[in-house]
């Protein structure tokens, strides 16, 4: 027997929680389903150590403050998935777990969306895809040809030093989880490579508050895919900024300073030896450029409100003895004493369960208008630049969902 409902949301992390909700709000009778528990991703896909890049203030799912005591807290993994839990449990949303969903077409009726899943099938006029965009691991072309006597893990599976070989690591690629885990293996005593690649960097603090606080500010969360002077912004790697510690400001050069061994872009396997591009002084000029750029522009706005004077924070500086390290662009992993590499180069989402006229995927990402796509009463929230700059995390998955529970309404009201 097919189990019929008015919305049905796939996916239970906080973009489906949000939807959830703003679907009870408008009294819209639908279930969310998800192969796992609230949060999934979160549990299965971070590190023992992570801890979220946004404070506190910018986490919340509607209805329900997170950890409003100490808005610019950064908490841990854990915390986020109890939080989640209870978002479950105190707005009363119709969760099932433990249902996998295999496929969504159209049903025979010609409007209705079916639904097959490992628990029966389902029918629905309105579906709302909220299984993220962190679904499949993305490695680089050359990757499959790592060395078999070393060990090679995606970023997503890595969860702490003890799990790894004793000899060196390779991290490849310098992205939030990049920086991070380099950091974080360094730290265990192991000697420790980072490939580096061209991304942004942010100062944590910039006079008196956490850089998430200046972007609220001054509206950039907001900012929508149309309101880009450059369309390909939408697809640039996030600036780089650390939870850990209470919040700082990372730099490749602090990196480097602190013994990681900077390299260039990864570029292939030649044996036992891995080839990087000799951009490494590009990179680190990349990140520095980014983060004056930025502020440059927030400043203004900082001495609007009358902020306090800036910060001097090592790791924002410039450093020249960094810009002149004459990084190898052969690096024999051998000699090198390598024996695990980190591949942290994303994620993208899976839609490849979604089989309806005019759905599409570009670049990773579900073609789609204010999370509408072209595919008949098909839905997407929590994939980046849904709607806003914010879509793709916790401060942006609340006017998302309420947006799409209202187009959803008038549906349904017609």
């Amino acid at each position: 027997m097919t189990e019929s409902h008015d919305a049905i949301v796939v996916g239970a992390g906080q973009a489906g929680l949000a939807a959830s909700y703003h679907l009870k709000q408008r009294g819209i009778e639908h279930i969310i389903i998800d192969r796992g528990q609230p949060g999934e991703t979160w549990r299965t896909q971070r590190w023992d150590s992570f801890v979220l890049n946004t404070p506190s203030l910018a986490n919340s799912l509607p209805g329900k403050p997170f950890y409003p005591d100490t808005p610019r807290s950064f908490e841990s993994n854990a915390n986020l998935i109890e939080y989640l839990e209870q978002y479950v449990t105190e707005m009363n949303l119709p969760l099932r777990t433990g249902i996998k969903v295999n496929s969504a077409t159209r049903a025979t009726d010609g409007t209705s969306i079916e639904l097959t899943t490992s628990n029966g099938n389902f029918i629905t006029k309105n579906l709302v895809a909220a299984s993220g965009g962190q679904n499949v691991p993305i490695f680089p072309t050359g990757a499959n040809q790592t060395p078999k006597s070393i060990l090679s893990l995606h970023g997503g599976t890595y969860r702490n030093p003890d799990q790894l070989p004793d000899g060196a690591v390779l991290v490849v690629a310098s992205a939030q989880t990049g920086i991070q885990l380099a950091e974080e293996i360094a730290e265990s005593g192991r000697a420790t490579y980072l490939s580096t690649s061209k991304v942004g960097r942010f100062r944590r603090m910039f006079r008196g508050s956490d850089v998430v606080q200046w972007m609220l500010k001054a509206g950039l969360m907001t900012h929508t895919p149309d309101s880009l002077e450059n369309p390909e912004d939408q697809f640039t790697t996030q600036p780089i900024a650390s939870g850990v510690d209470g919040g700082k400001t990372v730099s490749l050069q602090a990196l480097w300073r602190s013994g990681v061994k900077l390299l260039g872009r990864f570029e292939r396997f030649e044996g036992s030896t891995a080839v990087f591009r000799d951009d490494l002084r590009e990179n680190i000029e990349f990140g520095d450029a980014f983060s004056t750029k930025f502020f440059g522009m927030i400043n203004g706005l900082a001495d609007k409100v009358g902020a306090p004077p800036i910060e001097d924070y090592p790791a924002n500086n410039v450093d020249p003895e960094a810009l002149a390290i004459n990084a190898p662009t052969h690096l024999d992993l051998e000699e090198a004493g390598i024996k695990t590499i980190i591949w942290t180069t994303g994620f993208n989402g899976d839609y490849s369960w979604i089989d309806l006229e005019g759905h599409a995927v570009e670049r990773g990402r579900p073609v789609q208008t204010n999370g509408a796509s072209p595919a008949k009463g098909l839905y997407f929230i929590g994939s980046p630049w849904v709607r806003t700059r914010a879509s793709g995390i916790l401060y942006g998955v609340g006017p998302d969902g309420e947006a799409i529970a209202g187009a959803i309404a008038k549906t349904i009201d017609k």
